[in-house]
């Protein structure tokens, strides 16, 4: 209950403020949490150091950014059901729409690679806001109060959300129906995920984008919602990504071949944005169950 009044205060807090006003708290409240959570300050060092290959010491810096980025995020998120297509006119820059246009005009669905860049969230609302059919799916908070708060945020402005429980039947369908399905593919949340290489550390990676792409015959579209400057973002799609049946290998070679074609992607994007890589625990902790080819 304690962390639902606070998530309702900031609801009230971004909503009453102009913006300007609400990012500057953001900063202020984001700062305070960066110098109290020693534990998160610390694993984003670390993340930081290991992708930038930089010494722990040289990453503070960039470390309290991504701390303001994500109070930032948050003023966003609260925000989203008040945000108007004249925002996105004014705010949103999209770029590679083209690769969505194609892949819908052969009549196709198409798996939406994402990860915990920018604004993710907010990224699959506007695509909803355009007309799009955006589903997202979205992992289960542990209180239902603020579970159910976090829902209704996403679904206001059309964004279909797809719940853990119900993940394998639902995103399929949404596939199947030619609809756009966004997947988180840098955190493996479910310990059932697959060994590849990311930023050249062994690592437990989702293999869900590529499983889905290959039952439904969708193409992988990578696609990130950035922030640029302060009160504006870029949404970019990348180059669709085909995923076929190889007669000479087996299904799970193919999938691990196109896990690692993901995190090429994922690296990239988050080497250009390292401070919009929103990741507060250390990354590179294996789940001893994952899947190794």
């Amino acid at each position: 209950m304690f962390f639902y009044i606070l998530y309702r205060i900031g609801y009230f807090l971004a909503n009453i403020l102009p913006l300007r006003f609400a990012y500057g708290l953001a900063n202020i409240v984001s700062d305070l949490q960066y110098f109290i959570a020693k534990k998160d300050r610390e694993a984003v060092a670390e993340n930081m150091s290991t992708l930038l290959k930089k010494d722990v010491s040289e990453c503070h810096a960039l470390s309290r950014k991504v701390f303001r980025n994500f109070g930032l995020y948050l003023v966003d998120f609260f925000r989203m059901p008040n945000l108007t297509k004249k925002d996105i006119d004014e705010r949103v820059k999209i770029t590679g729409i083209e690769n969505i246009q194609m892949v819908l005009g052969q009549n196709r669905g198409a798996v939406i690679l994402t990860c915990h860049i920018g604004n993710w969230e907010m990224g699959g609302v506007v695509m909803a806001m355009l007309g799009y059919d955006m589903s997202d799916v979205a992992l289960n908070h542990k209180h239902k109060s603020i579970n159910d708060f976090f829902i209704k945020q996403r679904e206001k402005k059309g964004l279909k959300v797809i719940t853990i429980n119900f993940i394998m039947k639902r995103c399929i369908s949404a596939l199947r129906r030619k609809g756009l399905l966004a997947l988180l593919g840098d955190r493996d949340f479910t310990n059932n995920g697959i060994i590849v290489n990311f930023f050249g550390i062994p690592t437990s990676i989702p293999k869900g984008p590529a499983m889905l792409s290959l039952k439904t015959n969708s193409a992988v579209i990578p696609g990130i919602f950035v922030r640029e400057g302060r009160f504006n973002y870029n949404l970019i799609f990348d180059k669709p990504v085909e995923i076929n049946e190889e007669a000479d290998i087996s299904q799970e070679e193919v999938i691990k071949k196109a896990t690692e074609r993901f995190v090429a992607i994922m690296e990239k994007y988050i080497r250009i944005y390292p401070d919009q890589w929103l990741i507060f625990r250390r990354f590179w902790e294996t789940p001893t169950d994952a899947f190794v080819l």
